[in-house]
Protein backbone atom coordinates (compact mmCIF):
# COMPACT_ATOMS: atom_id res chain seq x y z
CA UNK A 1 0.00 0.00 0.00
CA UNK A 2 1.47 3.42 -0.95
CA UNK A 3 -0.09 5.16 2.07
CA UNK A 4 -1.12 8.84 2.24
CA UNK A 5 0.39 11.45 -0.08
CA UNK A 6 2.01 14.66 1.15
CA UNK A 7 3.57 17.55 -0.74
CA UNK A 8 6.91 18.86 0.50
CA UNK A 9 9.04 21.78 -0.57
CA UNK A 10 12.46 20.18 0.07
CA UNK A 11 14.43 18.57 -2.71
CA UNK A 12 14.29 14.77 -2.34
CA UNK A 13 16.97 12.16 -2.96
CA UNK A 14 16.96 8.51 -1.97
CA UNK A 15 17.60 8.13 1.74
CA UNK A 16 16.83 11.76 2.56
CA UNK A 17 14.98 12.65 5.75
CA UNK A 18 12.08 15.00 5.06
CA UNK A 19 9.91 16.94 7.52
CA UNK A 20 6.18 17.36 6.87
CA UNK A 21 4.75 20.84 7.34
CA UNK A 22 2.72 21.54 10.46
CA UNK A 23 -0.74 20.89 8.98
CA UNK A 24 0.32 17.66 7.28
CA UNK A 25 2.15 16.50 10.41
CA UNK A 26 -1.01 17.08 12.43
CA UNK A 27 -3.05 15.12 9.88
CA UNK A 28 -0.59 12.22 9.85
CA UNK A 29 -0.26 11.98 13.62
CA UNK A 30 -3.74 12.92 14.85
CA UNK A 31 -6.13 11.94 12.05
CA UNK A 32 -4.35 8.94 10.53
CA UNK A 33 -2.47 7.96 13.71
CA UNK A 34 0.53 6.99 11.60
CA UNK A 35 3.42 5.15 13.20
CA UNK A 36 7.14 4.87 12.39
CA UNK A 37 7.57 2.38 9.57
CA UNK A 38 4.18 3.07 7.98
CA UNK A 39 4.38 3.85 4.24
CA UNK A 40 3.56 7.18 2.65
CA UNK A 41 4.19 9.00 -0.61
CA UNK A 42 6.14 12.26 -0.75
CA UNK A 43 5.73 14.64 -3.68
CA UNK A 44 8.32 17.23 -4.62
CA UNK A 45 9.14 18.94 -7.90
CA UNK A 46 6.44 16.92 -9.65
CA UNK A 47 7.89 13.53 -8.65
CA UNK A 48 6.29 11.02 -6.28
CA UNK A 49 8.58 9.11 -3.89
CA UNK A 50 7.92 5.99 -1.86
CA UNK A 51 8.75 6.73 1.77
CA UNK A 52 8.29 5.54 5.35
CA UNK A 53 7.46 7.49 8.47
CA UNK A 54 10.63 7.77 10.56
CA UNK A 55 9.21 9.59 13.59
CA UNK A 56 5.73 10.74 14.53
CA UNK A 57 5.33 12.99 17.54
CA UNK A 58 3.93 16.21 18.93
CA UNK A 59 7.12 18.03 17.92
CA UNK A 60 6.79 17.07 14.24
CA UNK A 61 6.77 14.25 11.73
CA UNK A 62 9.76 13.01 9.73
CA UNK A 63 9.81 10.62 6.79
CA UNK A 64 12.60 8.87 4.89
CA UNK A 65 12.43 8.78 1.08
CA UNK A 66 13.20 5.37 -0.46
CA UNK A 67 12.77 5.47 -4.25
CA UNK A 68 10.68 7.16 -6.99
CA UNK A 69 7.21 5.65 -6.99
CA UNK A 70 5.94 3.49 -9.82
CA UNK A 71 2.55 5.17 -9.30
CA UNK A 72 3.33 8.75 -10.14
CA UNK A 73 -0.25 10.05 -10.41
CA UNK A 74 -1.77 11.94 -13.28
CA UNK A 75 -1.12 15.27 -14.95
CA UNK A 76 -2.61 16.61 -18.16
CA UNK A 77 -0.26 16.59 -21.16
CA UNK A 78 -0.50 20.38 -21.51
CA UNK A 79 -0.45 23.17 -18.95
CA UNK A 80 -3.93 24.60 -18.39
CA UNK A 81 -4.48 28.01 -16.81
CA UNK A 82 -7.92 29.06 -15.57
CA UNK A 83 -8.79 32.77 -15.64
CA UNK A 84 -11.92 32.94 -13.48
CA UNK A 85 -13.83 36.10 -12.67
CA UNK A 86 -14.32 36.59 -8.94
CA UNK A 87 -17.60 35.26 -7.59
CA UNK A 88 -19.92 35.90 -4.68
CA UNK A 89 -19.39 34.25 -1.31
CA UNK A 90 -17.64 30.89 -1.26
CA UNK A 91 -18.36 29.96 -4.88
CA UNK A 92 -14.75 30.55 -5.85
CA UNK A 93 -13.78 27.78 -3.41
CA UNK A 94 -15.66 25.35 -5.65
CA UNK A 95 -13.98 26.74 -8.77
CA UNK A 96 -10.54 26.09 -7.25
CA UNK A 97 -11.41 22.61 -6.00
CA UNK A 98 -12.95 21.35 -9.24
CA UNK A 99 -10.35 22.96 -11.48
CA UNK A 100 -7.57 21.26 -9.52
CA UNK A 101 -9.37 17.90 -9.58
CA UNK A 102 -9.68 18.16 -13.36
CA UNK A 103 -6.00 18.94 -13.90
CA UNK A 104 -5.55 22.73 -14.11
CA UNK A 105 -2.01 23.90 -13.37
CA UNK A 106 -2.73 27.57 -12.61
CA UNK A 107 -5.78 29.44 -11.35
CA UNK A 108 -5.97 33.22 -11.66
CA UNK A 109 -8.81 35.12 -9.93
CA UNK A 110 -9.79 37.96 -12.25
CA UNK A 111 -11.42 41.31 -11.58
CA UNK A 112 -13.88 42.16 -14.34
CA UNK A 113 -16.16 45.15 -14.81
CA UNK A 114 -19.13 43.16 -13.46
CA UNK A 115 -17.38 40.86 -11.01
CA UNK A 116 -17.23 40.91 -7.23
CA UNK A 117 -14.58 42.75 -5.22
CA UNK A 118 -11.17 41.16 -4.82
CA UNK A 119 -11.34 40.63 -1.06
CA UNK A 120 -8.24 40.29 1.12
CA UNK A 121 -5.17 38.09 1.45
CA UNK A 122 -7.11 35.67 3.65
CA UNK A 123 -9.25 34.62 0.66
CA UNK A 124 -6.17 33.83 -1.43
CA UNK A 125 -4.62 31.86 1.44
CA UNK A 126 -7.83 29.82 1.75
CA UNK A 127 -7.92 29.13 -1.98
CA UNK A 128 -4.33 27.89 -1.83
CA UNK A 129 -5.19 25.55 1.02
CA UNK A 130 -8.13 24.24 -0.99
CA UNK A 131 -5.88 23.73 -4.02
CA UNK A 132 -3.42 21.72 -1.96
CA UNK A 133 -6.15 19.55 -0.42
CA UNK A 134 -7.73 18.94 -3.83
CA UNK A 135 -4.34 18.05 -5.33
CA UNK A 136 -3.77 15.48 -2.58
CA UNK A 137 -7.25 14.00 -2.98
CA UNK A 138 -7.01 13.73 -6.77
CA UNK A 139 -3.47 12.28 -6.70
CA UNK A 140 -1.85 15.17 -8.53
CA UNK A 141 1.94 15.41 -8.69
CA UNK A 142 1.93 19.18 -8.22
CA UNK A 143 -0.02 21.71 -6.20
CA UNK A 144 -1.51 24.11 -8.77
CA UNK A 145 -0.78 27.77 -8.21
CA UNK A 146 -3.49 30.22 -7.17
CA UNK A 147 -2.56 33.81 -7.94
CA UNK A 148 -3.64 36.99 -6.21
CA UNK A 149 -6.55 38.68 -8.02
CA UNK A 150 -5.62 40.80 -11.05
CA UNK A 151 -7.54 42.79 -13.63
CA UNK A 152 -9.03 41.11 -16.70
CA UNK A 153 -6.65 43.00 -18.99
CA UNK A 154 -3.50 42.08 -17.07
CA UNK A 155 -4.55 38.44 -16.72
CA UNK A 156 -5.33 38.07 -20.42
CA UNK A 157 -2.19 39.86 -21.59
CA UNK A 158 -0.03 37.68 -19.35
CA UNK A 159 -1.60 34.30 -20.14
CA UNK A 160 -2.98 34.36 -23.67
CA UNK A 161 -0.01 35.04 -25.97
CA UNK A 162 1.39 31.78 -27.39
CA UNK A 163 -1.46 29.77 -25.82
CA UNK A 164 -4.68 28.24 -27.11
CA UNK A 165 -7.02 30.65 -25.32
CA UNK A 166 -10.70 29.76 -24.99
CA UNK A 167 -13.25 32.31 -23.75
CA UNK A 168 -16.60 30.93 -22.60
CA UNK A 169 -19.22 33.33 -23.92
CA UNK A 170 -22.98 32.91 -24.02
CA UNK A 171 -23.28 34.71 -27.36
CA UNK A 172 -20.76 32.48 -29.17
CA UNK A 173 -22.02 30.36 -32.03
CA UNK A 174 -22.42 26.60 -31.64
CA UNK A 175 -19.54 24.34 -32.70
CA UNK A 176 -16.99 27.08 -31.98
CA UNK A 177 -15.30 24.96 -29.31
CA UNK A 178 -14.67 22.07 -31.69
CA UNK A 179 -13.27 24.49 -34.27
CA UNK A 180 -10.93 26.03 -31.70
CA UNK A 181 -9.67 22.66 -30.46
CA UNK A 182 -8.79 21.68 -34.03
CA UNK A 183 -6.05 24.33 -33.88
CA UNK A 184 -4.36 22.85 -30.82
CA UNK A 185 -0.70 21.91 -31.27
CA UNK A 186 1.04 19.44 -28.95
CA UNK A 187 2.86 21.25 -26.17
CA UNK A 188 0.86 24.45 -26.47
CA UNK A 189 -0.46 25.82 -23.16
CA UNK A 190 -4.23 26.15 -22.83
CA UNK A 191 -5.99 29.11 -21.25
CA UNK A 192 -9.64 28.89 -20.18
CA UNK A 193 -11.31 32.20 -19.32
CA UNK A 194 -14.71 32.60 -17.66
CA UNK A 195 -16.47 35.87 -16.98
CA UNK A 196 -18.55 36.95 -13.99
CA UNK A 197 -22.20 36.29 -13.15
CA UNK A 198 -23.19 39.44 -15.02
CA UNK A 199 -21.25 38.40 -18.10
CA UNK A 200 -18.27 39.89 -19.89
CA UNK A 201 -18.57 43.35 -21.39
CA UNK A 202 -18.12 43.88 -25.12
CA UNK A 203 -14.80 45.61 -24.42
CA UNK A 204 -13.55 42.63 -22.39
CA UNK A 205 -14.48 40.24 -25.19
CA UNK A 206 -12.87 42.53 -27.78
CA UNK A 207 -9.60 42.53 -25.82
CA UNK A 208 -9.40 38.74 -25.94
CA UNK A 209 -10.06 38.75 -29.70
CA UNK A 210 -7.16 41.19 -30.14
CA UNK A 211 -4.96 38.72 -28.24
CA UNK A 212 -5.94 35.87 -30.56
CA UNK A 213 -8.36 34.08 -28.23
CA UNK A 214 -11.20 31.89 -29.42
CA UNK A 215 -14.72 32.82 -28.27
CA UNK A 216 -16.49 29.50 -27.66
CA UNK A 217 -19.95 28.23 -26.80
CA UNK A 218 -20.66 25.78 -23.98
CA UNK A 219 -23.97 24.67 -25.42
CA UNK A 220 -27.55 25.91 -25.55
CA UNK A 221 -27.98 26.43 -21.79
CA UNK A 222 -26.54 29.24 -19.69
CA UNK A 223 -24.16 27.95 -17.03
CA UNK A 224 -23.35 29.57 -13.72
CA UNK A 225 -19.93 31.17 -13.67
CA UNK A 226 -18.68 28.72 -11.02
CA UNK A 227 -19.72 25.80 -13.28
CA UNK A 228 -18.32 26.99 -16.59
CA UNK A 229 -14.58 26.52 -16.00
CA UNK A 230 -14.96 22.89 -14.94
CA UNK A 231 -17.26 22.17 -17.88
CA UNK A 232 -14.90 23.78 -20.38
CA UNK A 233 -11.85 22.04 -18.94
CA UNK A 234 -13.63 18.69 -19.12
CA UNK A 235 -14.68 19.40 -22.72
CA UNK A 236 -11.11 20.30 -23.66
CA UNK A 237 -9.68 17.17 -22.02
CA UNK A 238 -12.21 15.00 -23.81
CA UNK A 239 -12.05 16.81 -27.14
CA UNK A 240 -8.25 16.61 -27.30
CA UNK A 241 -8.18 12.94 -26.33
CA UNK A 242 -6.55 13.50 -22.95
CA UNK A 243 -9.18 11.28 -21.31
Amino acid sequence: MPGPRYFVTSKIVAGASVALDADDARHASTVLRSRPGDPLTLLAEGIAWEADFASVGSDGVMAVARRPSAQQGGELPAQVTILQALTKGAKFDDVVEKSVELGAANIVPVICARSESAGGENRVARWRRIAKAAAMQSRRRIVPSVAAPVSWQLACEAAMPRALALIAYEQAECATLAAALSRFAVGTPVVIAVGPEGGLTSDEVALTRELGAHIVSLGPTILRTETAAAVLLAAVASGLGWW
